[in-house]
């Protein structure tokens, strides 16, 4: 299915309620592209809402992911922790991934479209449906001024700021690497935000290379080793890194998987 078919259905399904529709699969809408999606995102700004919302695919027809049945069992039971993210994922009748989201940023949760896409990387992904409203949203223009909305656009404004002055998480840091792979994949032009991630890469594994715990030496030079790669356009190098590691691996592992 194209993402303006499957965008419709999601549009005919939850018109009406506090659900936001944003990521890859309306990027690929917006840019005019064609299978530059793996799957649906709907993001909800309450863990309420998550839960009344997944009731109402069930009802629908959509099935859990064999492992999300337990996840969604116990929520039901003793409700959410305050992670990051909370995410459960179901399938619609024609296999269609979905991903409903309640996700922390800064330690509240987005209660907007605007803080939703505002809480991403990439800056191409700067579009999206407020479902409740049943209308779409661009902010490029807004978070860009100056910038052409359908050239090459950097990370999100905030994203930047922290990123390109080397203030990266390590569970950041990790995956960065392999979603620039992907957007790569997908035909995106990415010159943007390539300046932005080895700027911060070099800068977070020159501040680590010093540090007197060896794991975050370690983690330095993983950084490093990420910033040749995607200074060099390696990303067949970086795809294929990004499907060895187990990010739960120790780091000596992911350093193997990047040389």
């Amino acid at each position: 299915m194209t993402a303006s078919a499957i965008i419709a259905d999601v549009r005919s399904l939850l018109a009406g309620e506090p659900v936001y529709l944003a990521g890859s699969l309306v990027a690929e809408q917006t840019y005019g592209k064609s299978n530059c999606h793996s799957d649906v995102d709907l993001f909800c700004p309450t863990p309420q809402v998550l839960i009344a919302t997944g009731q109402r695919l069930l009802c629908n027809g959509y099935t859990l992911d064999d492992r999300f049945g337990r996840v969604w069992a116990r929520w039901l039971r003793y409700g959410f922790k305050q992670w990051h993210t909370n995410s459960l994922r179901l399938h619609d009748a024609n296999g269609i991934e979905t991903n409903l989201v309640y996700k922390l940023t800064d330690g509240h949760p987005t209660t907007s479209l605007g803080q939703v896409l505002e809480s991403f990387d990439f800056g191409l992904l700067a579009t999206g449906y407020d479902l409740e409203a049943d209308r779409f949203m661009d902010m490029r223009g807004y978070l860009f001024p100056g910038l052409d909305p359908d050239g090459p656009l950097p990370l999100m404004p905030a994203k930047r700021s922290n990123w390109r002055n080397g203030f990266i998480s390590q569970y950041n840091g990790l995956r960065e690497a392999g979603r620039y792979a992907k957007y790569h994949g997908y035909g995106y032009d990415l010159t943007a935000v390539k300046d932005d991630l080895v700027t911060g890469y070099w800068a977070a594994s020159s501040y680590m290379s010093t540090h007197f715990d060896a794991d975050k030496q370690l983690l330095g030079r993983i950084y490093e080793a990420i910033a040749l790669h995607i200074e060099a356009d390696n990303i067949s190098e970086l795809t294929l890194a990004a499907k060895q590691i187990d990010y739960k691996d120790s780091l000596d592992v992911i350093m193997e998987a990047l040389e």
